[in-house]
């Protein structure tokens, strides 16, 4: 392994001037994807392209410290080990997904791979499935509240042949059910706020994308294939079970993307356009999606743009990222105040462009690593981002101030608002934020479907303007849905209650 080297951001970065915002540490261990657990410890994932090569999961801690690196040996060296995905959950465990391929100069898919680890680099269990020769792959993988895993990938579907496949695993590697849609080829996998699972696909052949929507327990709610589309798309979901996709038409010119929202059955509501090239989706805790991508399909940079529930734009930032013009757009993710981040990078350097939740520019970080493939967001709203291959890189950027976001980055907030908690449902522990447009003494309290307060959060702490996160721990509490309060007392008075579920 190369030495861990840490760079002064002012060696390294061109960055905005944004007091709110500087690179924590830099180092040399590059990645496919990465993911951070509760405690703030990093895991990337890399592999060897060679014969016999295998998956390599790396740990540092929130400084950047080198933990530990574990592999499984995969001794056979006709095959060798493709990494695709990594998640913890909730008891500090590590999921790691990858594909088994076989041959070197022209490799061919052979089967599935998904590996747990504990905490201190162990392996827990390995599957290698349905057997070892299936042809089948991964794309990802998501852990629920009760640590029950969800494999995105393909398999062979009886006499249907090769399709999109998910496959649940309990904890302890049991499988659950399996999962089969024609749609395409998989692109991407999410939660639903309403306990549904979306899957998207892009056809192998042919400008189509497919979507779907599926319950926890495997049994499919809706599908919508062949839908027209010159890129791969993207789809997420609200509150109330609706779901919003996008797709970039071809048929017209100039090009648009179009956004539509579907029911909780599925028919289309509505259908609204916007000039920019988008590929990604994400929907925030306001219910109101945020599209990502090119300022057109002939271009590089970086575009947003969101929409209200009824399908009116709310706002568009057409060049977030300025003369950094990135490419490679890899990731988006938000945060838990409805920020918006996108893992890129240019042909030498790895990226990520923040746009802040009201649509005005947060910031770009760009740092030489070749690309980034993957970024996640810690409880602290830290960003890590891990990409490149031999000349890759592992990045925590630090935002201060983001508990109570005011100055140069966001305005103070027009009015009160209590945001959905995220996760939902969760176990043990759940994050719910809420914005204050003026000073307030406010109180948070959890009450059971009964009525009866069981915990207080907050109890009538005095909170500055702007935009706040706190988190809940439920120790104690039975699994059910419960309902939480914020009472503020200010220039104003506001009340408002939110429900949520706790899944032990």
């Amino acid at each position: 392994m190369k030495n861990i080297l840490v760079f002064l951001i002012t060696a390294l970065l061109a960055v905005p001037a944004i007091s709110q915002v500087n690179v924590n540490w830099v180092q040399s261990t590059a990645g496919v994807s990465i993911a951070v657990d509760n405690s703030h410890n990093v895991y990337t994932v890399n592999y060897e392209y060679a014969q016999g090569g295998d998956i390599t999961l790396t740990k540092r801690n929130s400084s950047g410290q080198l933990q530990w690196q574990s592999a499984y040996d995969q001794t056979n060296t006709t095959l060798w080990e493709k990494a695709t995905w990594v998640e913890t959950d909730n008891a500090g465990n590590i999921i790691v997904t990858g594909t088994l391929m076989s041959g070197y100069s022209n490799p061919v898919v052979a089967a599935s791979i998904v590996m747990k680890f504990d905490p201190a680099g162990n392996i827990l269990w390995r599957q290698v499935f349905e057997s070892s020769f299936e042809g089948s792959q991964t794309k990802k993988v998501l852990i629920d509240g009760q640590n029950n895993i969800y494999i995105l990938g393909t398999g062979i579907n009886g006499s249907n042949g090769l399709n999109l496949k998910v496959k649940k695993l309990s904890a302890d590697g049991t499988p659950l059910w399996t999962y089969f849609n024609s749609i395409g080829m998989p692109v991407n996998m999410k939660f639903t706020p309403d306990n549904g699972i979306l899957v998207i696909g892009r056809g192998i052949t042919g400008s189509v994308n497919g979507y779907a929507k599926l319950d926890m327990n495997g049994n499919p709610i809706w599908s919508l294939p062949g839908v027209f589309s010159s890129t791969q798309g993207d789809a997420g979901g609200d509150a109330s079970g609706n779901t919003y996709i996008v797709n970039l038409e071809y048929v017209f010119n100039p090009v648009n993307s179009i956004v539509k929202k579907l029911s909780p059955a599925g028919t289309e509501l509505w259908s609204s356009s916007h000039t920019i090239a988008a590929q990604r989706l994400e929907v925030g805790t306001d219910n109101m999606p945020v599209i990502c991508g090119y300022p057109n399909p002939n271009s590089f940079g970086t575009s947003f743009a969101k929409f209200n529930p009824t399908g009116t734009l709310a706002w568009s930032n057409p060049d977030a990222d300025s003369t950094f013009s990135l490419m490679l757009h890899a990731q988006l993710k938000m945060d838990a105040l409805n920020n918006i981040y996108l893992a890129a990078g240019t042909m030498t350097q790895m990226a990520v462009c923040k746009v802040n939740s009201n649509g005005s520019t947060g910031w770009t970080i760009a740092v030489p690593g070749s690309y980034a493939s993957g970024l996640d967001i810690g409880s602290d709203f830290s960003v890590y981002v891990v990409g490149g291959n031999t000349s890759g890189a592992t990045i925590k950027i630090l935002q201060s101030g983001l508990t109570s976001v005011t100055g140069s980055e966001i305005s103070a907030p027009k009015e009160f608002q209590l945001g959905y908690n995220y996760p939902n449902p969760f176990n043990p522990s759940t994050k719910i934020g809420f914005s204050l447009p003026t000073d307030s003494r406010i109180t948070i309290s959890v009450f059971d479907i009964s009525g009866r307060e069981v915990r207080k959060i907050i109890n009538n702490e005095f909170k500055k303007a702007g935009n706040h996160v706190v988190d809940f721990k439920a120790e104690g509490m039975t699994s059910g849905v419960y309902f939480y309060r914020l009472q503020a007392d200010g220039d104003k008075s506001y009340s408002e209650v939110k429900k949520m579920m706790l899944v032990k």
